[in-house]
């Protein structure tokens, strides 16, 4: 069975109660799933995932749909494109990447890149920033208590350690 926490290890803990794991899986699998992002009850693609990773999530639209009522979130961010002339100014003036430098989110003080392909895992407070160049910021909100018990004790283990 594939696991999509593969990935996890310990330098994923990038601040106090913050993990975030790069590129969780196969770019090719990554782009045919961004492709029928929230389409799964018509896609087999989505439908053989889910069955294939023996997960609970659910397609969220937007970062501000996310369901806040667990202890602890998980959200598999999926890339938007702005590609507006504006936004390509905005970029070069502040020497960001257009496809990369998407600084949505706050936690306790640490900007957060919404980058395609990374899982953020936290049980801090999220801030949802404002991002006038997209319209939606798709993702996918993990249940983690569906994830394998190994991966779900690695993670409650490393959003206790304290980074200082």
């Amino acid at each position: 069975m594939p696991n999509l926490f593969q990935k996890l290890e310990n330098n994923n803990l990038i601040h106090t109660g913050i993990i975030l794991i790069p590129n969780v899986i196969e770019r090719e699998t990554y782009n045919r799933l961004y492709e029928w992002q929230g389409k799964w009850e018509w896609d087999k693609l989505w439908t053989d995932f889910k069955k294939d990773y023996k997960i609970t999530f659910q397609f969220l639209e937007n970062l501000e749909d996310i369901d806040g009522s667990n202890e602890t979130i998980c959200l598999w961010f999926f890339r938007e494109r702005p590609d507006t002339a504006e936004y390509r100014k905005y970029c070069k003036v502040n020497n960001l990447d257009p496809y990369k430098d998407f600084a949505d989110i706050i936690i306790e003080g640490n900007k957060i890149k919404y980058e395609a392909n990374n899982i953020l895992i936290t049980n801090k407070r999220l801030n949802i920033l404002e991002n006038k160049f997209v319209l939606r910021r798709p993702c996918v909100q993990i249940d983690l208590r569906s994830i394998g018990i190994t991966s779900r004790k690695k993670i409650k283990q490393m959003l206790k350690r304290n980074l200082g």
